[in-house]
């Protein structure tokens, strides 16, 4: 039993590790944005976007920050991250489908950090991952799904691009 739990976490760290590789990767292909789970469970979801609300507040604070939100969230996940910061203080920009001088920001929107979100299934099955993005970072954190609930399966990855 024990060695079958030290494996199941050496796997992990290793996954992680070449996670943070594919999340700075997907910034530079074009990816897709948003909740890509085929069958996302709403309690796992909320816990997911409860745990990731919580990352966003310890490294940017609540009512001096302003995020952009820059794509669509009509998901689950999305809309329940949305509700937390937004409860915890934060201005939240929604995504606008519009031409760019239509959706042109306010002056006090021009500060905004750009949001965006990818969450995915992992190799491993019950497995998925979350990777922020922030301005110029990316946070990216595994979660195993169990009886309907997700815990965290790693810490979180903190990675910074260039501007």
């Amino acid at each position: 039993m024990h060695a079958l739990m030290l494996a199941r976490l050496i796997f992990t760290h290793l996954l992680l590790a070449c996670l943070a590789g594919c999340a700075a990767n997907r910034m530079v292909d074009a990816p897709a944005y948003g909740n890509l789970l085929a069958a996302p469970v709403p309690a796992q979801e909320n816990g997911i976007a409860a745990d990731a609300a919580m990352r966003l507040i310890a490294s940017y604070p609540p009512a001096r920050t302003r995020f952009a939100l820059q794509h669509a969230a009509q998901d689950g996940f999305g809309r329940e991250l949305l509700e937390r910061l937004r409860s915890q203080g934060y201005a939240i920009g929604e995504f606008s489908s519009q031409t760019p001088e239509a959706a042109r920001p306010l002056p006090s929107a021009a500060s905004a950090i750009a949001l965006r979100y990818v969450l995915d299934m992992a190799a491993e099955p019950n497995l998925v991952r979350l990777t922020l993005y922030a301005g110029s970072e990316s946070l990216t954190r595994a979660y195993l799904l169990q009886g309907g609930a997700a815990r965290p399966a790693s810490a979180w990855i903190r990675r910074e691009t260039a501007p």
